[in-house]
């Protein structure tokens, strides 16, 4: 029998009460037995950083939720052993790990079910967030997509489903539609390139638990989501604690499922097919798989509801058209920051300076040129962007000029900004970079009064106060294709 994995806003049955019965259950358990919630949320990542900076004003830290645990402290050598701490981010792992992931959760969460009297065949439902966009709908309905579901509760928990609730969860809602876009991410035509911001599911690389450089489906709306919920969801040591942890990654699954269906395929790069990950099933056994393993949702026996098509991005967009025209793959740097910076609160301006024309092998005039039909592609890069604590969604803006209108290019969501910034076994605590494709944003600068791109102005600007959080971006750069 197919399962099949629905829209938690189309659910008419007792799913999320038996998923909340199931939590309260798992959450019962030692923190040591691979079928507690404890243990299942330690796979994706576990740390006791005791600083107060999950969200704005409240003392939660990476500890106090931690310490909540049956059975915590777990040994050292359960801390250290292959089964935690192994989220894949920053990585062309990142979607397969992660289906692995959901596969083995569920089973556990069914099986639990099962034992409370529950149904057979419970089934994890996703969070649709990107119903937002969704044209389809009316405005009343796209607002509710950007929603936790009631089921979770709020400042307070549902009283009928008080194990979706949990009280380090800093919001229930997202902040803007532009946070649950899966648009950029779905037009893209190759699953791995150098390029993150032309790669669906993230660029090459050997086992990443810590983030670095994000394919697109990653960061927007991955990342984003996980920020703008914020509060343990904001922080990868302690998102899979939150029950809609899981309803979120679901959906950026069915995205995954989505962009197949579109036509796409995954690499074939048998690096990327035979590499293995340990978890355990559902009678708490070891057990692996492989990423060849889990390319097809119905060989793994789910599926996702008939309404899942409704992402698929049109393919006449300008950005597809950018993304699919076959450019040199080669990018000159034309201009760049030379010092680092402070994000603030507000929006803070990156100082770039230009290289001189004759250094450049990317031709400025094509760039600059307003009647252009086949621009250069250009990107943004924020390279080694270090820090600490949960920060919520940033807004990368262009300006033709210090006092012309800005044009939003995009958002990254820095999920892992820690833990990538803190130098470990893993990871050289050079921070997270991201690229961002301002292709598009360029050419409506173009049409500006004494449009010049060496008056380019790039401001960064977060959703919200950082409050105890603290960003530093290490450099901002423009690149362009060389043609």
């Amino acid at each position: 029998m197919i399962r099949v994995r629905k829209n938690v806003n189309e659910l008419t049955d007792d799913t999320l009460l038996w998923y909340s019965k199931a939590v309260e259950s798992m959450k019962q358990k030692d923190i040591t037995d691979p079928s507690s919630w404890w243990y299942q949320g330690a796979i994706h990542g576990y740390g006791l950083d005791k600083r107060p900076n999950l969200a704005n004003n409240e003392s939660w830290s990476e500890s106090s939720v931690w310490e909540q645990a049956e059975g915590f402290p777990p040994s050292e050598g359960l801390v250290n052993s292959q089964f935690w701490q192994q989220c894949q981010h920053g990585t062309w792992f990142f979607l397969p790990w992660h289906r692995m992931y959901l596969q083995f959760f569920e089973a556990i969460v069914a099986k639990t079910v099962v034992e409370l009297g529950g149904p057979k065949d419970w089934t994890l439902p996703y969070w649709n967030y990107c119903d937002a966009n969704n044209p389809a709908l009316n405005p009343t309905e796209q607002l509710q997509a950007l929603k936790l579901p009631s089921e979770f509760g709020t400042n307070t928990p549902n009283p009928d489903f008080p194990g979706l609730w949990m009280k380090e969860r800093a919001q229930y809602q997202l902040s803007s539609q532009a946070d649950a876009s899966c648009s950029v991410a779905m037009k893209l035509q190759n699953f791995t390139t150098s390029s993150p911001a032309t790669s669906f599911g993230g660029v090459q690389t050997g086992f990443s638990h810590d983030s670095g450089t994000f394919g697109a489906v990653e960061n927007n709306p991955h990342n984003l989501v996980h920020v703008d919920i914020g509060g343990a969801m904001g922080d990868p040591n302690t998102a899979a604690l939150d029950p809609i942890f899981w309803l979120h990654h679901a959906n950026i699954d069915r995205l995954w499922q989505c962009w197949i269906d579109q036509g796409r395929e995954n690499t074939n790069d048998i690096t990327w097919l035979n590499q293995v990950f340990d978890f355990h099933n559902a009678d708490s056994l070891p057990d692996t798989l492989s990423v060849k393993d889990v390319l097809s949702t119905e060989a793994l026996g789910f599926t996702y509801s008939d309404s899942y098509s409704s992402s698929a991005a049109p393919t006449d967009s300008k950005v597809f058209a950018l993304a699919s025209a076959g450019g040199s793959g080669m990018f000159d740097t034309i201009a760049a920051t030379t010092k680092p910076f402070l994000l603030g609160s507000q929006s803070t301006s990156a100082q770039l300076e230009f290289l001189p024309e004759k250094q450049r092998a990317a031709q400025v005039p094509v760039l600059g040129a307003s009647n252009s039909q086949t621009p250069n592609q250009v990107i943004i890069v924020l390279d080694n962007v270090t820090g600490s604590g949960v920060v919520a969604p940033v807004s990368v803006y262009v300006k033709a000029s210090a006092n012309s209108e800005r044009v939003l290019v995009g958002k990254i969501g820095l999920f892992g900004l820690t833990q990538s910034s803190t130098p470990s076994v893993r990871h050289a605590g050079t921070g997270i970079s991201i690229e961002l494709d301002v292709t598009d944003a360029l050419q409506q600068l173009r049409s500006q009064t004494n449009w010049n791109l060496e008056n380019l102005q790039i401001e960064l600007e977060p959703g919200r106060e950082l409050g105890n959080a603290s960003v530093t971006v290490g450099r901002v750069s423009i690149k362009a294709e060389v043609v």
